[in-house]
């Protein structure tokens, strides 16, 4: 039990590591955007499968890794006093939600880079009326827009 349950190391630490995975599915789903050409679909089940295994792997090495001297306050449970000891050992992830930031902002990426991607080769995107190159249909075809 925490002797300060409103401390803010907590939340830096969750916010950290949100903010790292997020950076590392930015990346990862650029890259494979990038890369991927023929074979979008397998490529985006991997890239949320891999990105759950990587957030899981990150908060595996993050919670036994300490590279400094992390240390929390916490109460003795048995003892009602306001004893305090200190319990050294990394921080622990305490909002689990955000385990989903490397897989969801990896794939939304690369779903953004593909709407883009598709828009910008759309044939719809050419103003109504008008044939690609500008010339209007039963016009005197001389290529000029009117």
């Amino acid at each position: 039990m925490l002797a300060d349950p409103t401390t803010q190391a907590l939340i830096a630490a969750d916010g950290w590591f949100a903010v790292i995975t997020g950076g590392l599915g930015l990346v990862c789903g650029g890259v494979a955007w990038f890369i991927a050409r023929r074979w979008m679909l397998p490529v985006l089940l991997g890239l949320c499968a891999g990105g759950v295994l990587a957030a899981f792997l990150t908060l595996w090495i993050g919670s036994s890794v300490t590279i400094g001297a992390v240390t929390v306050e916490a109460a003795v449970a048995a003892n009602a006093a306001p004893g305090v000891s200190i319990v050294p050992g990394a921080l622990e992830l305490t909002a689990k939600g955000v385990l989903v930031c490397w897989p969801l902002l990896a794939v939304g990426f690369f779903a953004l880079l593909e709407g883009m991607h598709g828009y910008r080769e759309s044939p719809l995107r050419q103003p109504y009326g008008i044939e690609p190159g500008g010339i209007e249909p039963g016009g005197p075809h001389t290529g000029v827009w009117r």
